[in-house]
């Protein structure tokens, strides 16, 4: 007689070893239709053959080599396009050549010649004569005819007048290069109260044109548009002449 396992008693007893009880063939029938069939699991159809012939995928080979020639062509293009567009001369903004306050002719057609060397304004020491450079003057805050004013400097010692009226001395001081013995520095020494920490007597210095006026003699605050550019370019080519001269 088939046998199978008390379930009742296998439930209670948590036990995969419960014993087994007698059973009819018509209860072993009845608990093998109970038993879950396994699920079936449908296979794919079969994939149908790609069917493309010789002639066919030459001709999408040649598309595919075409269109990748095509979108190299197009990029090669705008390659070229965007360097001769960076190579070509950037034209010129006629209404702003660099005009200004520094530079009544425009600093791009006539660029303002700079200084010829180091320029300082400072005092010396009585006993030691030594110099002490105090302000220097920049280049770049100077107007094209205060560059020219300065750069026409030489050695000097005179008396000067101060804003305010006084008599002040001032004395214009080289300084040589020890080997080739170019001009490397120059100094426009004044008296040292006046540049002493907190004096307000510095206030009353003359400015760089006025300055160079009561030094040497020349005004070059009143110079014409051609005498300006004369100047400049006279000064840029470092020949630093205070006065022009016949062609």
């Amino acid at each position: 007689m088939p046998r199978r396992k008390n379930l009742l008693v296998a439930d209670a007893l948590r036990d995969d070893d419960a014993p087994e009880i007698d059973v009819t063939e018509d209860e072993a029938a009845d608990a093998a239709e109970m038993v879950p069939a396994a699920p079936i699991v449908a296979s794919p159809p079969p994939t149908a053959p790609i069917a493309m012939s010789l002639a066919d995928l030459q001709a999408l080979l040649k598309a595919n080599s075409e269109s990748q020639a095509s979108g190299n062509a197009a990029l090669a293009d705008a390659l070229t396009s965007g360097i001769i567009k960076a190579q070509q001369t950037i034209h010129e903004n006629k209404l702003a050549p660099g005009v200004s306050t520094f530079n009544v002719l425009g600093d791009r057609d006539h660029p303002r010649p700079g200084l010829k060397c180091d320029i300082f304004l400072g005092t010396q020491d009585a006993k030691s004569k030594q110099v002490h450079r105090t302000y220097e003057f920049v280049a770049a805050d100077l107007t094209a005819q205060e560059q020219i004013a300065l750069n026409t400097l030489v050695p000097a010692q005179v008396v000067v007048e101060r804003l305010d009226g006084a008599p002040m001395k001032v004395q214009v001081i080289p300084e040589l290069h020890p080997v080739d013995e170019s001009l490397t520095r120059l100094t426009i020494v004044v008296p040292g109260d006046v540049m002493a920490k907190g004096s307000q007597v510095k206030n009353m210095l003359p400015g760089p044109l006025n300055l160079v006026n009561q030094i040497t003699g020349r005004d070059f605050s009143k110079l014409s548009h051609d005498d300006l550019e004369w100047f400049m370019a006279e000064h840029r080519a470092k020949r630093f002449v205070s006065e022009r001269v016949a062609a």
